[in-house]
């Protein structure tokens, strides 16, 4: 088995060679089948994918690495944590939430992958994404309603629109997108203590929660980029300004992340807003402006918030390039933590490349997200300083890993590669 695992030139990207990677993954030390994930396509591993840790470029905090460099982290992060998609092992806290394909932690990374198989040259990653939607049957997460299960939609329709032009791939999402619009929920968006034996609360048949802008409204502006169907949108459209009229304090200029959370104090004393939690906002708004026409008169809405938000954070960014952890704290907080800062930086990129944020005011604030975001890059591709699953600030040490974090790192260096492309042409 160990010979098959590390057999690089014999490995075909098929959805038999993924079983075998399955039982590699049992069968031997994970980080042994590396190099195979990497070789699939030509049976030859790429050099600037594998072992990168000791000869990969510095990030400075002061300029950008070249588009082949961070690529080369991109792909460095990914190939770590795609051989280990399956166990996990590496995870003290939540594995069972973290192992469900179809869900919002690994749907994170799924789409992220989208963006890294736009850009590299491997040809591994669509494969990958073709045979993850093939075993998922390109089914939602178990609750149809539920935002955090509607995630997984984006990487079905990006695979849709750019690889496989099959109607049965958008079925199941059509579906369950139709059955909640005749039932257009009308519940109340507070966050009431009343999980039931799923752990969802009653508000959660809606976006209540600040978490939800990344995970639904893409999906369904996606869709109705897909199929025509203005329904989709219409929908979104109305549910992301419900939760943003209800979510967002227009003294800070951020979302708190559900209502339990409008009158929280963090530990120091100020108002709680939560990193991640406005970084699924901040980076949702990035991700719904790829589908929303720049034509369409509701485009200004998402715009304005986009920009409104963008400042707000380039002033609470810390000296060492993160986000505190409760935004507010700023330097009390002195940790990293990489996934809030990996959705900012990313959405900050974005902003830079779609003319909405000013490249001189804020590339100081991208270059010092992106260097504090690599500086947590162990050299085997592992990356630390990911908060754990959780609603509001808590601890992080640099060995702290999960596959979310993983997936906003990637989307943040999709957006500086292209960057990078465009001011080397």
């Amino acid at each position: 088995m160990q010979a098959a695992c590390i057999n690089k030139r014999a490995i075909n990207c098929n959805k038999q060679t993924f079983k075998l990677l399955k039982k590699c993954a049992r069968a031997t030390a994970i980080a042994s089948i590396s190099i195979s994930l990497v070789a699939c396509g030509n049976g030859e591993v790429n050099p600037t994918t594998v072992n990168s840790g000791s000869n990969q470029a510095k990030v400075s905090s002061k300029e950008l690495p070249s588009s082949g460099a961070v690529l080369a982290s991109m792909e460095k992060v990914a190939n770590w944590q795609v051989p280990r998609i399956d166990s996990l092992q590496y995870l003290d806290f939540k594995r069972g939430e973290s192992l469900e394909a179809g869900r919002w932690v690994q749907g994170v990374f799924y789409i992220s992958l989208t963006e890294i198989a736009q850009r590299s040259a491997n040809p591994f990653y669509k494969k990958w994404i073709s045979f993850k939607g093939n075993e998922l049957n390109w089914q939602l997460g178990r609750h149809y309603f539920f935002g955090d299960d509607q995630l997984i939609g984006q990487t079905y329709i990006w695979h849709y629109l750019n690889q496989e032009k099959n109607e049965q791939i958008l079925a199941p999402t059509k579906k369950a997108f139709n059955a909640l619009i005749s039932e257009s929920p009308n519940t109340s968006l507070e966050f009431y203590d009343d999980a039931d034996e799923n752990g969802i609360f009653s508000c959660q048949r809606r976006w209540c929660w600040a978490d939800a802008l990344f995970m639904a409204p893409p999906t369904w502006f996606a869709l109705t980029q897909a199929t025509g169907d203005q329904r989709y949108a219409d929908y979104a459209h109305k549910e992301v300004r419900a939760t943003v009229d209800y979510l967002f304090d227009p003294e800070y200029d951020l979302l708190y992340r559900d209502s339990r959370f409008k009158q929280e104090k963090d530990q120091f004393g100020n108002q709680l807003f939560w990193a991640r939690g406005s970084g699924w906002v901040f980076a949702g708004l990035a991700r719904m402006m790829e589908y929303i026409p720049k034509d369409d008169p509701n485009r200004k809405f998402y715009e304005d918030l986009f920009k409104k938000m963008a400042a707000k954070l380039k002033s609470l960014q810390k000296k060492d390039g993160s986000w505190a952890m409760s935004l507010l704290a700023e330097e009390k907080m002195p940790q990293p933590e990489t996934s809030g800062t990996g959705f900012f930086t990313y959405g900050i990129a974005w902003g830079i490349n779609n003319g909405l944020l000013s490249e001189r005011e804020y590339m100081p604030s991208l270059t010092k997200g992106w260097a504090v975001l690599n500086s947590a890059v162990h050299p085997s591709g592992k990356l630390g300083w990911v908060q754990q699953i959780g609603d509001s600030p808590d601890g992080v040490s640099y060995d702290d890993s999960q596959v979310y974090g993983v997936g906003a790192f990637i989307l943040a260096g999709s957006e500086i590669y292209d960057y990078q492309k465009g001011q080397s042409k």
